[in-house]
């Protein structure tokens, strides 16, 4: 599992990277009035491949890692009081497969006939929403209780 564990935590920065840039290439698509590339929908399959597999093995840890659902709660632990449980196995979950669902339909926009402008400039908004989703899920160092090292075992 320690192993999942830090595939997952690595790719949660290859997503976030790929998120940036693909946030920074449709603003820069849309404000220019680009014509929509080849290598723009490329980087936006990437992300959305990026952040399924994230969410794979996430939902492999969710119910199978140490302190997964197959494992149960501890006797008199409540799993909404407490935050722990609360975070991992529902706010960070939940929030994830909501900021996953609006990069695929932010990738969708390339396939939609609406013109590119229109194609960027969505892309754009969910791109960002997701984004900030992510960022508010991820169990930061500096988060009491739930914190978790920016790169498992450093």
């Amino acid at each position: 599992m320690n192993f999942l564990v830090a595939l997952h935590s690595w790719l949660r920065w290859i997503l976030l990277i790929l998120l940036l840039v693909s946030i920074v290439k449709s603003l820069s698509g849309f404000i220019g009035k680009k014509a929509l590339s080849a290598g723009d929908k490329k980087l936006w399959l990437f992300t959305m491949i990026t952040a399924h597999t994230t969410l794979l093995v996430g939902l492999i840890l969710l119910f199978f890692g140490t302190f997964g659902i197959t494992k149960g709660v501890p006797e008199g632990v409540s799993v909404m009081k407490n935050a722990t449980y609360r975070f991992y196995w529902v706010e960070h979950p939940l929030m994830m497969i909501i900021a996953i669902a609006l990069i695929t339909v932010g990738r969708g926009q390339a396939k939609k006939s609406i013109s590119d402008y229109n194609k960027y400039k969505k892309a754009f908004w969910f791109f960002l929403i997701a984004l900030l989703v992510i960022l508010a899920a991820i169990p930061w160092p500096f988060r009491t209780e739930i914190g978790r090292a920016f790169v498992p075992g450093m």
